[in-house]
């Protein structure tokens, strides 16, 4: 799994998720590919520090870096 960050101009983010080609693939990233891509999600901005937590410790729990 992969997670990409689409900063909006609006009050939202989108998280793209998607698969990854190599296991040493960030987890997460700020930039959006296109590729693999599965489901797209929005949340509000003020709830990007929870997630943006969230991912930063399942990256270290599973060995994965982080590219936020």
């Amino acid at each position: 799994m992969k997670v990409r960050a689409e900063a909006r101009r609006d009050r939202l983010r989108r998280l793209h998720f998607g698969d990854v080609e190599q296991l040493d693939e960030p987890i997460c990233a700020s930039t959006r590919s296109s590729r693999q891509l599965l489901i797209t999600i929005e949340i509000p901005t003020t709830d990007e520090p929870l997630y943006r937590a969230f991912f930063t410790k399942l990256a270290h729990l599973s060995d994965r870096p982080i590219s936020l």
